[in-house]
Parts: C-alpha cells; structure tokens; sequence
C-alpha cells in the first residue's frame, strides 16, 4: 500500500500549489472557485480543514504508545474504547476523510478530485484490514465493540433495548 500512499500524499500537497500557479487548465482552479461566493466555501472549508489535523493530534494524543502507522503484531495493543474511540473504531480515518473533503472544497478540481477518492478506497481498505488484525487480536472484545460502534461515523441509536 506504500507504493500508492506515498505518491498520493505528495499530491494530496502539491496539487493546491498547482492550482495557484499553474497556467494549466487540468491543475488550474475552476473560474467559479475564484467567485465570491464560493470563496467563503473555500474559507469555510479550509477552516475545518485546521480543525481536522487539531483534533487528529488529540487522537493521537489519547492513542499514546498505540499509536502505529503499520498493523502488526509486533507489541501487545490495549483495545481503546473511550474518549475519542467510544463512538468510532477509526477517528483518525475519519479526521482524513473530512480533511480530504476540505482539501476538495478549497482545491474543487479534477485533479484534486481523483485524489479524494482514492484516499477515500485506500481508508476503507486499510480500516478493515485493521479490523481484521484487532478482531484477530481482540476476539470477542472487539466484535461487541464493532456491534456498538460505528467505522467512521457513530452509528445511529439503536431503538432495540440493551
């Protein structure tokens, strides 16, 4: 997966320079960008888009030592269920996904588009693999707290009592 996250991400961060500077159309910003109306679209969004690595740090601050890029079984990991993992078993996934969609509200191009999506495949590909390993790991556990939670958004509450 490394062969496609790392070119992703170098475009995920060179494309909105592009768009700037570029004289190329494929990379350009559409004219309805530039309008005024949709600029406040592109402040707004570039404004989440800092909320989202603010409040990714504080995951990552409450993952502590587990805390990984990689998926393996080299070390023991507690199986983290409150603060920010008591409603969604993947928050980080969740903060990329929201932070991509503002990179495609500040950058609306087809460029920038593609990206999107692909991120969005490769997050879903890598949190069910990931929850293949902590099912593996966790068993039980974690089949319950799948039952209760949801992947990248809280589930809706459930109408059947507990």
């Amino acid at each position: 997966m490394w062969l496609l996250w790392v070119p992703l991400v170098a475009a995920w961060l060179t494309l909105p320079i592009l768009a700037l500077r570029s004289g190329d159309s494929r990379f350009a910003l559409p004219a309805f960008a530039l309008d005024t109306p949709y600029s406040t679209v592109r402040w707004i969004a570039a404004l989440g888009a800092l909320g989202c690595l603010l409040a990714t740090w504080r995951v990552w601050r409450a993952m502590g030592k587990n805390w990984s890029m990689a998926v393996t079984a080299e070390r023991n990991r507690e199986l983290l269920t409150e603060g920010p993992f008591a409603r969604v078993r993947h928050p980080i996934y969740s903060l990329s996904l929201l932070l991509m969609l503002c990179s495609l509200g500040v950058v609306p191009t087809w460029p920038m588009f593609v990206v999107a999506a692909v991120h969005a495949t490769l997050m879903i590909l890598k949190a069910r693999n990931e929850e293949r390993f902590l099912l593996d790991l966790h068993g039980e556990a974690y089949a319950r707290y799948c039952a209760r939670t949801g992947r990248f958004l809280p589930r809706a509450a459930s109408r059947h009592p507990a």
